[in-house]
């Protein structure tokens, strides 16, 4: 039952598609930073507010749907989202994250009004520490402005990401997903105003390592039985809505309840 939970609270943590989720970084990270566009390192080391968007469809028939807004500090890390579509696809209603003891710490209340914890390792928003290369896409109007669009993609091992979130290797096998994204950039202010990653393959991955955990599918058996379902073209979409070096956030006091809790009485 309690691996039953953390399957449940791993797909939960999964559709908390934020653009961060910060911390520490090594010295590798550091330098490969250094090496990103100005823009790039603002993004990754500044604070900002936000509104997330989730995209459903091909181009030209797409629904797009705003689902969370949210604030992000950089150092020391600290970030606050709330979701904004009541009644909506989202399974939580607001959450707070901190780091804490080397690991990235989320404070997660539910739709039902309890809170729960979830240690994670310190992640980075949209391909941190990678050796991103960007290639320009051309120019595109956002919100009133010519904006430069740059195009990259990295790769994420959801079967990493599941192992380090249940504290166990649960997957022996890489479960690799190729994430594109589009990131468009005010030439005038050189900033990042906003970024676009579809997350089809992401999805279809999570859902074949969650599969395999929970079932006991072999990475052929999870691949085939997704490979078959038609899930269509998912992209999220994360929209900088102001840069604010003076902004705050405070954690709150909670009661947590524990995977035990969400165990049937004897």
């Amino acid at each position: 039952m309690k691996r039953k939970t953390l399957l449940v609270l791993f797909a939960v943590s999964c559709a908390i598609l934020l653009p961060g989720c910060g911390g520490r970084e090594t010295e590798q990270e550091q330098a490969q930073e250094a090496q990103q566009p100005a823009w790039l390192e603002e993004f990754y080391t500044g604070n900002y507010e936000y509104r997330q968007s989730h995209i459903i469809g091909e181009e030209g028939a797409e629904e797009e749907n705003p689902t969370i807004e949210g604030k992000r500090i950089s150092s020391p890390y600290k970030e606050y989202a709330k979701d904004i579509q009541p009644g909506g696809p989202m399974v939580w209603s607001e959450m707070y994250s901190f780091e804490e003891g080397g690991k990235a710490v989320n404070l997660v209340k539910s739709v039902q009004g309890y809170w729960v914890r979830q240690e994670v390792e310190i992640g980075h928003p949209y391909g941190y520490g990678e050796d991103l290369e960007f290639t320009k896409a051309g120019t595109e109007e956002y919100n009133g402005i010519v904006c430069d669009v740059y195009t990259t993609e990295y790769t994420e091992d959801m079967a990493e990401v599941m192992n380090s979130f249940a504290g166990e290797e649960l997957i022996t096998e890489p479960v690799t997903a190729v994430v594109p994204q589009e990131y468009y950039v005010n030439p005038e202010t050189n900033q990042l105003v906003c970024v676009i990653t579809d997350t089809t393959d992401k999805n279809k991955k999570q859902s074949m390592v969650v599969a395999m955990a929970n079932q006991g599918l072999t990475l052929e058996e999870a691949a085939e039985r997704y490979n078959d379902t038609e899930s269509g073209r998912f992209r999220e979409k994360t929209e900088i809505l102001s840069y604010d070096d003076s902004m705050t956030i405070d954690i709150p006091d909670v009661d947590i309840l524990t995977a035990e809790d969400f165990m049937p009485a004897e």
